[in-house]
């Protein structure tokens, strides 16, 4: 795996991605990868897996693809038709797996340092002032109520609750901890100000 191949990986990405709405877009693929660089800087672990996982972690979610395996198969045939070994193949999917939030409840705990890595960076994305702003986008995309108070369940303030203020406490990497700190504590800031402008109550 050389600076060639990684090349070729980021063009297919950004193409891919270019019109994604959803807040899964080019940009968060791209502040995901160079936060996991930053993150392996000071963490170790292999470097190129890293940056391929980064670059590919959202290709085969589950929100993006009616067929998730399908696209999973489609990711793994351009690795190894890119000339990636089977074992890179099958590190980069395994890192990959291990992103998502809800993987993340049962195994955190068994993860390489690699997979830690890529997780922490995508959480990081997630919170924060970036992170409002892609809740938001996501909800706005699928529909959702900005809040109900007659029925949260659903919309993107609870989506807060659920998940996102949740992330800072499942931070694997000491590097990471206090940027999730930081960027936990402005979305209590955002939601203790909305709270002060709508009048609302949680």
């Amino acid at each position: 795996m050389d600076n060639q191949m990684l090349d070729k990986a980021k063009v297919y990405i950004q193409k891919k991605f270019a019109d994604e709405k959803t807040g899964h877009d080019w940009y968060h693929i791209d502040r995901v990868y160079k936060m996991a660089v930053f993150l392996q800087s000071k963490e170790g672990g292999n470097l190129m897996l890293i940056k391929m996982a980064a670059l590919f972690h959202d290709f085969a979610d589950s929100k993006l693809n009616s067929d998730p395996t399908q696209a999973g198969q489609v990711m793994e045939d351009w690795f190894r038709s890119h000339g990636l070994t089977e074992d890179e193949v099958q590190n980069i999917s395994s890192i990959i797996e291990n992103v998502s939030f809800s993987h993340g409840k049962s195994k955190q705990a068994k993860l390489d340092v690699e997979s830690k890595i890529v997780q922490d960076a995508d959480r990081l994305d997630a919170i924060g002032a970036i992170g409002i702003a892609r809740c938001f986008t996501y909800g706005g995309v699928k529909g959702r109520y900005i809040y109900n108070l007659k029925n949260m369940e659903g919309s993107s303030i609870q989506h807060f609750y659920d998940k996102l203020l949740l992330i800072k406490d499942k931070i694997q990497t000491d590097t990471a901890r206090p940027i999730a700190h930081t960027r936990h504590e402005a979305l209590v800031s955002f939601l203790n100000t909305l709270e002060n402008e709508c009048n609302i109550q949680f």
